[in-house]
């Protein structure tokens, strides 16, 4: 095997477990927000992290639309 083939190969495998890796923090970041959203009874501190976790999303799911 060619050193070019090696290269271009692991740099595939690494571009596919950094997209991998985002997808994860996407879904984790919206189970996170659903916890949050489904509790019976919400309080203050509650609702501002589910503000959060809206916004943290928001510029996740941004952020991969522009690579």
């Amino acid at each position: 095997m060619s050193l070019e083939y090696l290269k271009k190969d692991f740099e595939r495998v690494n571009k596919k477990f950094k997209e991998l890796k985002r997808k994860g923090e996407i879904e984790a970041i919206e189970k996170n927000l659903d916890s949050f959203e489904n509790k019976p009874v919400t309080d203050s501190m509650d609702n501002i992290w589910a503000e959060i976790y809206h916004d943290v999303l928001d510029l996740k799911k941004s952020k991969e639309n522009k690579e």
